[in-house]
């Protein structure tokens, strides 16, 4: 039977125990016949398959019948390594790709792909993984659709048409009491630990991990009783926003653990000699060598253990301990919202700063306050 589709005329027969519609488009370049074929199981369904295919031929839709979810996904992370997103994140992106999107529908072509096949899969995924992953996986998808429809490999994004579903609750973060952090400090002060001034800085100032693993003694101003934030163990080496750029003062017990912990890294460097990697940073490993966040996070598993404390602790949370304490000891927001480098309290309005801000204060003060007799002690 022959049918006009706008003004395309299509042949549509019966194949197979479903139909199959063809479209001629005259001759490739080698001679052979162009002929854009859709199959569906009733005629019905045929005919707005053939309608949709017209459509897209019409907006300028290639009809690639070989581009797949898996590959317009492996495209997208091509390119957003060449815009120099972290290879940290690229890795992070392509595991939950690799083992959420592309065993359900990395096999579906772009353009058969429909809301449907994004709903169920949803749907799947949801039992499996926390919103937070969920949400950045239907991303992905969402964002993978929308450079293919920028190439003319498909005609719409039905990924955006499907809300993310609610997925498995995540782990929150938490934040010590002044009983639990008291203990930790009294650990990281007396019990040898080679991280334990690190800890100490982290919960009395509330830099963020990346900015600790990435600062260098030309930051700290220990006569002076300061620390200079301008960078962090970050792709780019920057700090996580402009606002972040701050100065904190130190507490003057957070100074005397400094400088035993400067004098206990002259007598690593003297023992290492020549195989000593000396690049000026405050927290190393044992050759000088950078940290990564994994040796932070052993090292610090090994403190809150013997510190009375569960496993589950986690460097970021010296931070949101830092918060928690600040605020119960009646420091203003807007001090605490400076001291913690954002650029107002309401952090999604943050404006950024270009430069360096001074000392600020009001922190050292409180945490002094709280944790100085046990440090002397």
């Amino acid at each position: 039977m022959r049918v006009w589709v706008g003004e395309y005329r299509a042949s549509i027969y019966q194949e197979d125990g479903g139909w199959t519609g063809a479209i001629s488009l005259g001759r490739n370049p080698n001679g052979k016949r162009n002929r854009l074929k859709r199959k569906a199981p009733s005629e019905r369904a045929l005919m707005r398959k053939l309608v949709q295919a017209v459509a897209n031929l019409e907006r300028g839709v290639r009809a690639d019948r070989t581009y797949t979810v898996e590959r317009a996904t492996a495209d997208f992370l091509t390119q957003l390594a060449k815009r120099g997103r972290a290879p940290s994140t690229i890795g992070a992106y392509r595991s939950l790709i690799d083992h959420h999107l592309v065993p359900q529908l990395g096999h579906v072509r772009v353009q058969e792909l429909n809301a449907d096949h994004v709903e169920s899969w949803l749907q799947d995924r949801a039992g499996h993984l926390t919103s937070s992953s969920l949400s950045i996986v239907h991303g992905l998808l969402r964002r993978s659709l929308r450079r293919a429809e920028r190439h003319d490999k498909v005609g719409r994004n039905v990924a955006a048409l499907v809300d993310t579903l609610q997925g498995l609750p995540g782990r929150r973060s938490r934040s010590m009491t002044v009983q639990q952090a008291a203990a930790l400090l009294a650990q990281a002060n007396g019990g040898g630990h080679r991280l334990g001034a690190y800890s100490v800085l982290g919960l009395l100032t509330g830099l963020r991990t990346e900015e600790l693993r990435a600062l260098r003694w030309n930051q700290v101003d220990l006569d002076a009783g300061a620390v200079f934030v301008t960078a962090a163990a970050r792709h780019t080496g920057d700090t996580k926003t402009p606002g972040s750029r701050r100065g904190v003062a130190l507490a003057a017990a957070v100074v005397a653990v400094l400088r035993a912990h400067r004098a206990r890294q002259d007598a690593e460097q003297a023992a290492a000699g020549g195989r000593y990697h000396d690049a000026g940073l405050v927290f190393c490993r044992p050759d000088g060598r950078p940290l990564t966040d994994r040796h932070v996070r052993e090292q610090f598993r090994e403190m809150t253990g013997a510190a009375g404390l569960d496993a589950s602790w986690t460097p970021r949370e010296l931070r949101h301990s830092f918060v928690s304490i600040l605020s119960d000891h009646g420091v203003a927001i807007e001090t605490i919202a400076d001291l913690v480098g954002h650029a107002s309290t309401d952090v999604t309005e943050k404006v950024y700063r270009h430069q360096l801000r001074p000392v600020v204060h009001g922190g050292a003060e409180a945490m002094q306050e709280v944790f100085g007799p046990l440090l002397a002690v």
